[in-house]
This record gives C-alpha cells, structure tokens and sequence, in this order.
C-alpha cells in the first residue's frame, strides 16, 4: 500500500470521527430543546368579543403578584402564553384590575380557557387541568349566588325610600343569610373533598361579594386540614410551605392565648 493510500485512510478516518462527533452534539442538543419543551406551561383559549384586546397573565405568589407577560388577542379573540414556570402555581388571567381568572398551571400542562370578553369571569370554561376545572366549578356556585347578592342590593335600592322599606328588609336579609349559608356550606364541602389541591387554598380565602365566607378564627381546622394535606402532596411548593408556616404561626399564637387567659384566671 502505498504512502498516499495510507494518508487517504487517515484522512477519511478523521472525518467520519468529526462528522459522527458533530452528528452525536446535534442529537443531544435536540433532545435537550425537546426536554425543554416538554416542560413549558401553555395557556390559550379564545374570549368571545375580544378583537384586538389586551390580556394580562400574572403569577400569584404568596405576597405578591408578578407579572409574566401580555398579548394581543387576535381578530377571533384567540390568545397564547408560552412559558417555563418554576413550580405548580396560581396564575390570574387578567382583562383589567377587577376581572381575571383563577388558574392553576403546572410545568408541560396545555389550558385552554373560553370566556366572553363583556363576562370575562363570570362565565368561562377550561380544558387541559384539574386544578383549574376545580376552580372553574367553585366560580360558578359563586357567580350564582353573586347573582342573588346583587338583586337584593337592586332591590334594596328601589325600596328604600317606600312606607315599608322595613319590612321589605327583613325579607331581603333572610335571603341574604340563606345565599351566604348556602355559599359557605359548599366552599367547606368543596374544600374538604379537594384539600390536597392549590385549589382548596383559594377557595379558603373566596368572598362573597366583599365578604369573607371562611374565617380562620371560625373554622381553624379546616385551614389546618388543607395545610397538612398540601404539604404532603406538594412537599417542595412554595405556596404549600408558606401557608404551613402561617398555620403553624397562628396555633403558636393561640397556645400562647389560652396560656396567659389560664394564668390570669388561676390568680
């Protein structure tokens, strides 16, 4: 063989090792992009009349609100975010300060949220989510008996000036104390059977109208319940491990009470 064969070999050799090097770097980089993007969160939908319209999504941590971006819906109302969250969390699907909806979004997830523009969250729906078609059912019980809180007022309105206006009251007030026991009664059924979801912690904090349904004075042991079950389930969460150590906080506190109220009374 001769001496130009043998560089001929060596050559050829050399670039099957480069062409295989680079053919292997290509293959690891693409399954690299792939992981990525396995993991991004994307939430789309469309919103009924909402041509041109600018929607906000923000990240709701524990004591604050982060904005994560903003789009232009499109002449059909259709709307995307594309992103990478750090965890399981709540996010506010925003139209202005006053009208969002509730998500809750984990890494790989693909929501799809429909809603018209005028009753942005009073009436929407959701696919690709458990966690958000919990909060879905929740909103609606309350939109309905939002519904009979805003008819009273209406009507509380038109007869406060009549002869009667007292009368009329005391049955106004007895359907405002059935709306408001009803809508207690379902947030704690819907809490106690969904306690390991982000979702029971929403729905601990939901007021009707401006005011607060649950109150953790009242039903501390609920407020505890989903502490406990949140931990378990999502052990690493943010949002889990600051409302254990709220929790954790306020027991300390109330210890500290019966405390101090039996020394006092053994004096």
């Amino acid at each position: 063989m001769s001496d130009f064969d043998k560089w001929k070999i060596k050559a050829n050799t050399r670039v099957l090792f480069i062409t295989l090097f680079l053919l292997g770097f290509t293959i690891s980089c693409t399954n690299k992009n792939k992981k990525t993007d396995d993991k991004m969160l994307k939430i789309s939908g469309i919103i009924k009349n909402s041509e041109n319209q600018k929607l906000i999504l923000q990240l709701l941590k524990y004591n604050e609100k982060l904005t994560i971006d903003s789009t232009i819906t499109d002449n059909e109302g259709r709307f995307s975010f594309t992103f990478l969250p750090e965890e399981k969390s709540v996010f506010l699907l925003k139209k202005d300060e006053n009208h969002f909806i509730n998500i809750i979004a984990d890494k790989g997830e693909s929501i799809e949220i429909f809603s018209d523009y005028e009753n942005f969250e009073k009436n929407y729906s959701t696919k690709g989510s458990d966690d958000s078609h919990l909060l879905c059912q929740l909103n609606n019980h309350l939109q309905i008996n939002q519904k009979k809180l805003d008819s009273i007022a209406a009507i509380w309105e038109t007869a406060i000036k009549l002869p009667n206006r007292n009368e009329i009251k005391q049955g106004l007030d007895s359907v405002y104390f059935t709306t408001f026991k009803d809508q207690y009664f379902y947030q704690k059924h819907f809490i106690e059977t969904n306690s390991s979801s982000l979702a029971a912690l929403i729905a601990l904090y939901l007021p009707l109208g401006r005011e607060a349904v649950l109150r953790e004075s009242v039903d501390f042991a609920l407020f505890e319940k989903v502490s406990n079950d949140l931990l378990k389930t999502l052990p690493d969460n943010s949002h889990s491990i600051n409302f254990a150590k709220r929790i954790k906080q306020k027991k300390m506190l109330e210890l500290e009470k019966q405390l101090s109220e039996k020394a006092a009374n053994n004096k």
